[in-house]
């Protein structure tokens, strides 16, 4: 089956919503080369899940694709349309399992020698793409924070040494009700400027209870994921004891309209996993979300403070939120990978002093992942060693690279960042 052959009823398993998009732009789909679509509809039959502004880009690149004079479409897609293809490629069920062809296009490109005329032209496309379509700026600027440390008591690591160059280190903060005010702030926030998936919080153990009003936060947290993680270390486990298939998935459907797997007595990849496997709502875009973090982030599973770390990249990168607090806690201890995986990571003695080298890492990267958002250079991002005096404040109005040692609590560093 090629791309020309596609009729509205070839999207007859997709969500409802994606199917809509889907048949809406069939006459652009058709067009595009078979080595490139399955990769749009990756995103596409999804898209019933997706969050605002993966949606929001999504239906940019169809209509800029739409849009395009007939010279430049050909431009971008020759090179693509120029690359053969196996009879098992185009003869495989794309449309409804684009995940599985995309996994076997790239090692049939590398087994053919393909895959550098294959980077080039999805290099020009992306470049073409990224032009065209600049993201809008945020409606009010991005805030994110980063709470690391808890349970240790004293400590001589040197904390956010890699974040100190970009902004001001305050060296006596007054501990005493500082999770709370991040909350507070977080959801005044999401008061002011509500949206979906506009304000986050992500916790590595239990959530905190808010101080106020809680609305239009989303809340994801390790320990509220106890039962599926539980239950991926269960199947992981029978992988690791019977042999896990190193080819990816099967060949059947891989979008949400796949049918429930039966995983007893059966080995299969983490990316064939569904929401319910893991004793998840399916029709939740958050439950969905956590399935995808579960599933395609390395450690997750194991390690609260990786589940943290992992969670908040993509958020920034998928949810683009306005608002993010990401607060680590001690994982358990670290032991060897047959050993993590056998046992339950939520009944384990911690590690407070590693995890606090987790989290000073992990804060670090979450400060990257915002600065790649639109409008970075009005973001703001405190990291706050939770129960003791340390913070780091970047923001347009933070002297980068300086140390106050002014009396302050973090109210009042929230104050001088705005």
């Amino acid at each position: 089956m090629q791309p020309t052959d596609l009729r509205a009823g070839s999207f007859s398993r997709y969500p409802a919503r994606a199917r809509a998009v889907a048949v809406e732009n069939l006459p652009v789909l058709r067009r595009v080369p078979l080595s490139l679509l399955p990769l749009i509809l990756r995103m596409l039959v999804d898209y019933d899940w997706l969050f605002p502004p993966e949606q929001r880009d999504l239906m940019a690149e169809l209509h800029w694709l739409t849009g395009l004079a007939p010279d430049d479409f050909d431009k971008l897609m020759v090179p693509f349309a120029a690359i053969p293809l196996s009879s098992e490629l185009t003869g495989s069920d794309w449309v409804n399992g684009p995940r599985d062809f995309t996994g076997h296009l790239i090692g049939f490109l590398w087994s053919q020698h393909k895959i550098d005329a294959f980077h080039r032209a999805a290099g020009d496309y992306d470049q073409s793409r990224a032009a065209a379509l600049a993201a809008p700026p945020p409606v009010a600027p991005r805030y994110t924070f980063v709470v690391v440390g808890n349970g240790v008591t004293a400590t001589n690591f040197a904390v956010f040494r890699r974040l100190r160059p970009h902004g001001t280190l305050f060296t006596a903060i007054d501990p005493a009700g500082g999770l709370q005010t991040l909350l507070a702030a977080l959801g005044k926030r999401a008061e002011s400027a509500p949206g979906p998936f506009a304000h986050w919080y992500v916790d590595g153990g239990e959530p905190e209870a808010f101080p106020g009003p809680a609305a239009n936060v989303a809340c994801i947290s390790y320990g509220s994921l106890a039962a599926a993680v539980r239950k991926e270390l269960a199947f992981l486990n029978y992988d690791v004891a019977h042999g896990a298939r190193q080819n990816g998935s099967s060949d059947g459907m891989q979008g949400p309209q796949q049918e429930p797997s039966n995983v007893e007595g059966t080995v299969f990849a983490m990316g064939d996993l569904k929401p319910k496997d893991l004793g998840l709502d399916g029709h939740d875009t958050l439950q969905r979300f956590a399935l995808s973090v579960l599933a395609e982030g390395s450690g997750t599973q194991v390690y609260s403070t990786t589940f943290v770390q992992w969670t908040a990249r993509e958020c920034l990168r998928r949810a683009q939120p306005l608002t993010l607090l990401a607060r680590f806690k001690p994982r358990q201890q670290a032991a060897t990978l047959n050993e993590l995986l056998a046992r339950d990571p939520f009944t384990q003695p911690t590690d407070a002093e590693g995890s606090l080298v987790d989290a000073d890492m992990g804060a670090y990267l979450t400060w990257i992942n915002q600065g790649r958002l639109p409008g970075a250079d009005q973001s703001r991002f405190l990291a706050w060693f939770e129960g003791h005096r340390i913070a780091v404040a970047i923001g347009p109005s933070m002297a980068k690279g300086t140390i106050s040692d002014s009396p302050a609590d973090l109210a009042k560093v929230l104050e001088w960042m705005a």
